[in-house]
């Protein structure tokens, strides 16, 4: 449990079910104050809604900071290509990005979106502050819905 609103940051062992609230209070936080919350660090981490949620056998972080502002001030793609130069599968990030944001959902299957795992590179590097990672969960959600429901309709 860590990060820049919490006035002692701790490694704990906790029971199965103990409450991120609970975490926070006893890493010197005030849970009512708290901007942000990730869990599994901030990298390939997600931003949790609420606070009352327990720790589950996956939990391996908790990440207590403010929200990362670069976020807000998103820019076009400039195509400098960092993101290419740093993705470990070889995608292309860049353009799995302007898929996502025009939802061609099944193009990014045939461009291997389903192949990402979520590591954060891309969006690391990105000079416009785009959140790949993100959109790419996004569509990845929509490309198994669909999948999904062509399997429901061939049983």
């Amino acid at each position: 449990v860590t990060g820049d609103q919490l006035s002692k940051p701790s490694n704990l062992w906790v029971p199965l079910g103990t409450g991120l609230d609970e975490l926070i209070r006893f890493s010197g936080g005030d849970p009512g104050q708290i901007d942000q919350v990730i869990l599994g660090g901030p990298m390939m981490g997600m931003v949790q809604k609420r606070l009352n949620i327990p720790v589950i056998k996956g939990t391996s972080g908790v990440l207590a900071n403010r929200p990362l502002e670069e976020f807000v001030n998103i820019q076009s793609c400039i195509r400098c290509g960092r993101c290419i130069d740093a993705c470990p599968l070889f995608l292309n990030p860049a353009r799995l990005g302007l898929m996502s944001r025009k939802k061609l959902w099944e193009e990014m299957d045939e461009y291997h979106v389903m192949d990402c795992f979520e590591c954060g590179s891309c969006s690391y590097v990105c000079p416009s502050n785009i959140p790949l990672v993100q959109n790419f969960r996004v569509a990845k959600g929509f490309i198994r819905e669909r999948k999904s429901k062509m399997v429901n309709k061939t049983l």
